[in-house]
Parts: structure tokens; sequence; C-alpha cells
């Protein structure tokens, strides 16, 4: 448990930096081309594929710090078992899309991979490159919601941070 733990909270901050690299790359993209008139070839590509990694690497630490948006309405009205069994019904869910998601995305990026599909622009990617991240990341938030099920059941709260009015 904690090293998928660690996974996630290392990728969250990872996916922070890409988020940052990705500003930055923009930022340089507009000046270039409205400012030097000598716009790039490549900016827009990769952070394209840097947002795309980036939003699936910080699914793990974000379910982990239980960051997710979420509509509560019943929730708050129910008693600890009651909390416990929507907890749970809400990481199954979760657990089962992401499997179910995961595992179709690894096809795709296969495919790509096994015809050598690319992003026919200048930089010719191959698509299977930010296709990987699908499953990768998916793969990654099945593995938290596992954990947290664990924890949940244990008794023990959720990466440390407790919700208000939470058993546990």
């Amino acid at each position: 448990m904690d090293a998928i733990d660690r996974v996630s909270d290392w990728l969250g901050q990872l996916a922070a930096w890409l988020f940052v690299a990705t500003g930055v790359m923009l930022t340089y993209e507009v000046l270039a081309r409205y400012v030097f008139d000598a716009p790039t070839t490549w900016a827009a590509e990769v952070s394209q594929i840097f947002l795309i990694a980036g939003v699936l690497m910080a699914l793990g630490r974000t379910l982990k710090r239980r960051e997710h948006i979420s509509i509560e309405v019943l929730r708050p009205h129910l008693g600890a078992t009651g909390k416990r069994i929507a907890d749970t019904f809400a990481l199954l869910f979760v657990g089962v899309f992401a499997a179910l998601v995961g595992y179709s995305g690894f096809g795709i990026a296969y495919d790509s991979f096994a015809k050598g599909r690319s992003s026919g622009t200048m930089l010719s990617i191959p698509n299977w490159w930010s296709e990987a991240l699908v499953p990768a990341g998916l793969g990654l938030l099945f593995l938290q919601c596992l954990v947290q099920l664990v924890r949940l059941w244990r008794g023990q709260p959720w990466g440390g941070e407790q919700r208000q009015g939470d058993p546990g």
C-alpha cells in the first residue's frame, strides 16, 4: 500500500511540474509567434502531450488525498456505516471504470504501436506515446482505489487527512 501511495505522490508532483512546463511552452509559443513572428513547430504538440500526461498522472494522488470533485447531498446525513458503504460504492465505481477504460486504452495504444501510427505533424510523434498514458494513469488509479478500499474497511483515514464527520 505504501508503494502505491509513494508512486501516486511522486507522479502527482511530476504532473504539477508538467503543467508548469506547459505554461512556459505556451507562453514561449505566443511570444515567438506574435512578437518575433517565428512560431515554433513543437510547442503546441508537446504541450498537449504534457497536459494529457499531467492529468492522467495526477489521478492516483488526487484520489489518495480525496480531492476529486464530489457532490454531497445524502452523505452528510449518513451515519458512520452509511458513509463507509457510500464510499465503498464510489471507490468500486471508480475502480471498475478505471479498469475498463484502462484496458480499452491499452488495446488502442498497442494497435498504434503495432501499426506505427504517428501524429502526422512535423514532429511525427508516435501516437502510442500519448495513448499509453491512458492505461498507465488509469491503472494507477485502479490500484489506488484498491488501497483506499482497504484503508476504508480497516477504519484508517484516507491519505492522513480526514473529512469532517467521517468515520475512522
